[in-house]
């Protein structure tokens, strides 16, 4: 159990301790005021070079780099034995394999998955009480919020009328079954995860958002009563039983991401089962 200081950003390593808190031992996690670095938006990957024969520079396309993040403050707490177990647990938490850095402003939380970039230093000040600094770094720099996620059958219809001679005007059907709609509320595109569940052959889903996009499998796509493709959009990567690469399967690969504001997902396959199942797992991000 921890309780936050007032008036902290919280950082909560992991598993391990959450900076700017008081954990269940009562050790207090404080953050310098200064302490927390890397909280902007991160650099490019802009060149610019010199124009050989004119003003002025040129430059190529420019991308976001990752972010690097540092935390600085001090440990209090009530035993040098206690004092010990902080120190062991922040180390060991701040790894070089990676962990979920989630922060915290203001009651609003997101997170990065991050990797140690430089040293730990956790130096005593008293038998009670060290300093320490930690250095992460996050190769996606986007600030990920809340998952959201959402579960449809394929596309399909009810209602309508059918009659015995032609009118001349229509009557619709109303549509009852596979769409998905989400909202991100942060201010750049986030990643989002597809999931189709069998028995489906040559799912499809389409993006209204982004221009119509639509990531379609080819028929020889089956999937049995209990199997299952993963489509990671980020990564471009589909997986059956989220194992075997699908990619070669896909006949029209128009991979999007959760943009901001309302999206629209919508379920399509090549047969007509009807208790085929296709999840949304999407999630906002800010810059």
């Amino acid at each position: 159990m921890m309780t936050a200081v007032s008036g902290t950003t919280t950082f909560q390593l992991g598993s391990g301790p959450t900076l700017g808190s008081i954990d269940g031992n009562g050790v207090i996690w404080r953050v310098n005021q200064d302490g927390f670095l890397g909280g902007g938006e991160p650099g490019t990957t802009l060149d610019p070079q010199p124009n050989v024969r004119a003003r002025g520079t040129w430059s190529g396309d420019s991308n976001t780099l990752g972010r690097t993040i540092s935390l600085s403050g001090t440990i209090h707490a009530p035993t040098p034995a206690l004092l010990n177990a902080a120190i062991d647990s922040l180390i060991n938490a701040v790894s070089t394999a990676g962990f979920t850095l989630t922060v915290t402003e203001s009651g609003v939380p997101y997170t990065h998955f991050v990797r140690r970039s430089g040293e730990t230093l956790v130096p005593k000040i008293t038998n009670v009480m060290a300093a320490y600094s930690i250095q992460v770094h996050a190769d996606d720099p986007r600030k990920l919020g809340a998952v959201q996620t959402g579960t449809t059958g394929p596309l399909s219809s009810s209602g309508g009328l059918t009659i015995p001679f032609t009118i001349p005007f229509t009557i619709s059907a109303t549509t009852v079954s596979g769409v998905v709609s989400l909202t991100n509320p942060g201010n750049t595109t986030g990643p989002v995860v597809i999931e189709f569940d069998g028995p489906v052959t040559a799912p499809s889903v389409a993006h209204t958002n982004a221009a119509g996009q639509t990531v379609t499998w080819a028929s020889s796509q089956v999937l049995a009563p209990g199997e299952f493709l993963i489509v990671d959009m980020d990564n471009q990567i589909a997986l059956a039983q989220g194992q075997a690469n699908r990619a070669a399967y896909i006949t029209n690969p128009g991979w999007s991401g959760f943009e901001v504001g309302l999206n629209t997902w919508t379920f399509l396959q090549g047969g007509s089962n009807p208790t085929a199942l296709m999840k949304v797992t999407a999630t906002g991000a800010r810059k």
